[in-house]
């Protein structure tokens, strides 16, 4: 009887402290996705010259400090000659390495390899050549094969295996590519030869492309997105003394008409707006501008502190704006192209906030940003 007395004031004590927490938590309340950012990878290309190898600079906002060369600290080993790109997709860490003709898998938290993708092996010797910009789709990596000329073409593996799942035609010399819903779209370069530079915009589920040329096509080098919008940047013309001109962002509507839309030799968005940094060969003067695709409008800014612009980048989640240097060598009072380069990061509306080291030769940046549940 007595076990009985007890049993039941065990049970009626279960059900009044549940009664309790019932009653005090919010039966509607769901968890609420948020999206962070914690950091940003700068890939450096090195500087074939000096024999210096390419490297990934990983920038931790939490902690206000950089780490250099942290693929190689983590792995042991370098990432090779000219590193070009990097793409954090789910979480893995991709790098594309042109000089290797290697794409680097990495677990994005830990940096340790989880495959080398050897893209001669993958292709063969002719199309597997210089892997040069990537992006994720449904759940496969697309990358972009520089080739020799006639055989560039957009490679997709699976992300889980890497095994080979399709192959895209393109036009000659293709680096930056970009997908809006089931298309791609890539930018053929040409070489910067100005012959036959092209966008060719690919239907990823027939595979079925179109060439899209025009004056304002001259030497495209990289792609972006905002919305639906797709905006290419083109390095425009050289002279016979090296002098830049043309250079800027065009954007193509879906009918394939192309229009200049910012002046530019770097280009990045923040998801709503492009930033530009405008630094022609040759050239004596460096502006820096914003466009906003809704309103059509340019407006200029003047970020501090900065010697020689390599690269912009913009983050999606706190929409604050870094701007990557080299470094002045004061033997010449020239850019150091072999010397380790710098990072300001400036605040959405131009404020300077804070400097970061970088490795050698910036190139292509990646922000690390997931969503988190509250």
């Amino acid at each position: 009887m007595k076990k009985y007395l007890l049993s039941f004031a065990v049970l009626m004590m279960g059900a009044f402290l549940f009664t309790a927490c019932s009653d005090d938590d919010d039966d509607d309340r769901q968890p609420v996705a948020v999206d962070v950012s914690e950091g940003m990878f700068i890939v450096g290309s090195g500087n074939t010259r000096s024999n210096i190898d390419g490297n990934l600079t990983y920038i931790n906002y939490t902690n206000g400090t950089s780490t250099l060369n942290a693929f190689q600290k983590a792995n042991g080993k370098s990432l090779g000659k000219t590193a070009n790109f990097a793409l954090v997709y789910g979480q893995k860490l991709y790098i594309a390495v042109d000089g290797e003709n290697t794409i680097w898998v990495c677990d994005k938290n830990t940096l340790k390899v989880i495959k080398q993708i050897n893209t001669v092996e993958l292709l063969g010797d002719v199309k597997g050549i210089s892997p040069r910009a990537m992006v994720g789709y449904k759940d496969q990596l697309l990358f972009s094969l520089y080739g020799s000329g006639e055989n560039s073409l957009v490679a997709a593996v699976d992300t889980v295996n890497f095994a080979l799942k399709n192959t895209y035609n393109t036009g000659s010399y293709t680096d930056g590519i970009t997908v809006v819903g089931d298309y791609l779209y890539t930018a053929d370069s040409d070489y910067g030869n100005g012959v036959k530079p092209s966008i060719t915009k690919c239907d990823l589920k027939t595979g079925s492309s179109q060439q899209i040329k025009g004056k304002d096509i001259t030497n495209p080098m990289h792609m972006l997105t905002i919305g639906n919008d797709v905006f290419f940047l083109d390095y425009g013309q050289y002279d016979a003394s090296w002098n830049q001109t043309g250079a800027g962002v065009r954007r193509v509507a879906q009918d394939g008409t192309v229009t200049r839309v910012v002046d530019g030799t770097a280009m990045c968005t923040d998801g709503k707006r492009i930033f530009t940094v405008n630094a022609p060969y040759g050239g004596s003067e460096t502006t820096y501008l914003i466009y906003d695709p809704a309103t059509g409008q340019t407006k200029s800014w003047s970020p501090s502190n900065i010697f020689s612009p390599a690269a912009i980048a913009a983050d999606p989640v706190t929409g604050d704006i870094f701007i990557i240097s080299y470094t002045k060598n004061e033997d010449t009072g020239y850019p150091g192209y072999n010397l380790p380069s710098y990072v300001n990061q400036y605040s959405a509306d131009g404020t300077f906030k804070k400097r970061y080291d970088c490795g050698v030769g910036p190139i292509s940046v990646v922000f690390n940003t997931s969503v988190k549940y509250e």
